[in-house]
Parts: structure tokens; sequence; C-alpha cells
């Protein structure tokens, strides 16, 4: 039987893999990107709020303030960035490559918040590397592709930043839906600055057709990652949650009719045992 930690940790996987698939379809609709940001930001909120009300109520503490801010930071600069890496790139592709910041997550976690060190993990590791490395080789080299592989891979180190602070937040923070409600609230805070910089307040109407249900899907993604951070080790819930670009890959396979090639076949299969090596044996 699994934990609960587990058990949490493969809801969020499948949550977020569902997620990134329509964050592909709309950038396929030409959303505008802060526009689908502050859309989806609102349901996210919504979604939190009504399991913060029903559940610990909403309280917060001092560090929730530090710790919600600078998780709002990473996790904002990590998503804006995926989501530009996605308009000239593969879904199938770029988050795989996303969601494999837990070879960074899990590096610092062992090194700084000395979790353990096993064979497991210094495998699965290694796959991963080798998994990233497959993915960036691509025989046709076009520079479009290139440049949203280079912003997967910057947000990717993002997103790792995200899980850490996550995991130091767990140990101090009042409770995981105050917590999310405040870091959702100072995430939409910079939505709001990105559209004025970008100019953008408009909101086309097709925004509606997929903001909402992501905003859903990842706020309740989000909760699940975060209970299971909150029982278990960083380098053993993220390699599970992570898994959630296999997701995405078989949604953008059969619905968005993406193609991928064969090294980056064999990259998907390294990272898939990677994770299985890492957060499952």
């Amino acid at each position: 039987m699994l934990s609960p930690s587990i058990t949490f940790a493969f809801l969020a996987m499948v949550l977020m893999g569902t997620g990134d698939t329509i964050n592909k379809r709309a950038r396929q609709a030409n959303i505008p990107i802060g526009s689908y940001l502050l859309i989806q930001s609102l349901f996210f909120i919504c979604v939190i709020l009504i399991i913060a009300l029903a559940s610990t109520g909403i309280q917060f503490y001092g560090k929730d303030i530090i710790y919600g801010l600078i998780s709002a930071f990473f996790s904002f600069a990590a998503y804006t960035l995926m989501l530009h890496s996605l308009t000239h790139g593969y879904a199938s592709i770029n988050y795989a490559i996303f969601r494999l910041s837990f070879i960074f997550s899990s590096g610092v976690a062992i090194l700084f918040l000395y979790e353990e060190v096993t064979l497991n993990k210094g495998i699965g590791i290694g796959l991963a590397t080798c998994a990233i490395i497959l993915f960036l080789y691509n025989p046709q080299r076009h520079v479009v592709t290139r440049k949203a592989l280079t912003l997967a891979i910057v947000a990717m180190i993002l997103a790792a930043c995200w899980h850490i602070t996550l995991k130091l937040a767990t140990q101090v923070y009042s409770s995981t839906p105050s917590f999310l409600l405040l870091t959702t609230l100072f995430f939409s805070s910079m939505v709001i600055v990105y559209n004025i910089f970008s100019g953008r307040f408009q909101i086309p109407r097709k925004t509606f057709l997929f903001a909402p249900a992501n905003g859903i899907l990842m706020a309740l993604g989000a909760f699940f990652f975060l209970a299971a951070l909150s029982k278990d080790e960083v380098s053993t819930v993220t390699p599970i949650v992570q898994l959630s670009f296999l997701i995405t890959l078989v949604l953008s396979v059969l619905f968005l009719k993406e193609k991928i090639n064969s090294f980056q076949i064999v990259g998907i299969i390294c990272a898939a045992i990677a994770i299985v090596v890492l957060g499952v044996l």
C-alpha cells in the first residue's frame, strides 16, 4: 500500500501533467501569456481559498510572508519562461526537460538539507542527466527549437529553486492551504506587473477556454505536491511529481498530434526510469 506522501505525489503528477498539456494548447491558440496567467491565477486562488476555508481556515505567520514571496518569484519566473518556450517548442519535449528540475532540487536537498544518499538516487540522477543530453540533441538543428529548449532549461533550474523553497516552507508555515493562498496572491501581483510592462490588458474570450481549467488543475496539483513535501523528502517526492511530463507526452501525441524523434524517445525512457528508481524503488 502506498504511503500518504507517495499517494499525494502521484495525484500531483497526474494533475500537473494534464495542466501542462492545456498550457501548450493555449499557446497554440496564441492567447497572450499575461492574460492567460491572470485568469489562471484567479481560478487558482478560488480553489485554494475553498480548500483553506473548508479545512484549517486562513492564518498567516511572519515566515509565511517571506517564504511565500520567494516561492511566488521562483514559480512565476519558471512558469512564465516555460510558457514562452512553448511558443516555438514541443510540449512533450519542453515539459520533459522542465520536469527534470528534480535533478537540481534533489542534489541541493542531499547537500544542504542532509537528505540520505542512496544508490538509487545516484543511478536516477545519472539517468536523468543522460535524458537531458538526448533531449538537447536534435539532428535538424532548428534555431527556434534551440531557443525554446534554452528557455525550458532556465525554467527548469528556477523550478528546482521553487521546490527547495517549498520544502523549507513546510518546516515553518502555518498550513498548506494558507501558505499556497498567500503565495498565489504574490504570484498574481507579479502577473499584474508583467501585464503592465508588456502593455497588454486585453483578455480574449478564448482565454476562458483554457485558463480556468488549468488554474483548477494546477491548484489541486500544487496542494497535493506541498502536502507530499510536508510528509517526505524532496529527493523522494519531486521525482514522482515530475513524472507528469509522461502524462503530457501521451496527451500531446494523442490530442495535439506532436511528433518526436528517436533520440527524444530514448531520452524520455531514461527520464522515466530515473524517476522510478529515485521515487518508487
